[in-house]
């Protein structure tokens, strides 16, 4: 799935250097930023090196969550005693967008250490705000949301995933692989979106129908409706 959304990414680039329209443009970085963003997610950066205190780190994979609008709360429960102090210095975390990274070391007399990666969260969260807190008997992880929204899930689902753009053919006409991208942010955008891409496409046809050059290829009767929306 990543190469499929390195090979997005590199299109798109290769569209927006020939794009003239503005609006055109606008609409192909903000489908470039979302492919970055879902790369973020589906192949994760590199994490820096931690030292740790000696011995393996289990993984955690029992916790707990709740959400209201602003923030989501992921709980992590019974690795160590209310008599055990989890210094702050033994807590390394790194959050990502739509992921994060939690270890902890040094945790308990035995002195183990614990990582938590999520990926693939439902939807994106504000890094510089996220924080993780000690607990009686472990910790709780604090994602601030950059929307206000419940979310329902922590994860997004294989069907939300498999939303992505149209596969494009290197070897196709980059004015067609324009048109099908335009075509597929159209029928899956919201109002918004379909409101200024009709624009851009209403404002092509009219270019065309006074003989004037246009960027954009013919896309039949999309801006049509623009009026209407």
């Amino acid at each position: 799935m990543a190469d499929e959304v390195r090979a997005n990414i590199n299109e798109l680039q290769s569209l927006l250097s020939q794009a003239k329209q503005p609006t055109v443009r606008s609409l192909l970085e903000s489908e470039l930023k979302r492919q970055n963003e879902l790369l973020m997610t589906v192949s994760p950066p590199e994490k820096k090196s931690i030292v740790k205190s000696g011995g393996k780190t289990k993984k955690i994979t029992n916790y707990s969550w709740e959400e209201n609008l602003k923030y989501v709360k992921v709980y992590v429960r019974d690795i160590k005693s209310a008599e055990d102090v989890l210094e702050k210095e033994n807590i390394d975390a790194n959050f990502e967008e739509r992921s994060f990274t939690v270890i902890l070391r040094k945790v308990g007399p035995k002195a183990l250490n614990y990582s938590l990666t999520i990926g693939n969260l439902k939807k994106e969260i504000s890094p510089e705000e996220c924080k993780v807190v000690p607990t009686k008997t472990g910790v709780t992880i604090h994602l601030f949301k950059v929307k206000n929204s419940m979310w329902s899930d922590l994860k997004q689902s294989k069907e939300e995933k498999k939303d992505e753009m149209p596969k494009m053919d290197k070897d196709a006409d980059p004015s067609a692989g324009l048109m099908n991208l335009m075509k597929h942010m159209y029928e899956s955008g919201d109002d918004e979106m379909k409101r200024t891409i009709a624009k851009s496409m209403y404002e092509a046809q009219n270019k065309q129908a006074t003989g004037e050059a246009s960027s954009l290829p013919d896309m039949g009767d999309m801006g049509a409706g623009f009026d209407d929306l």
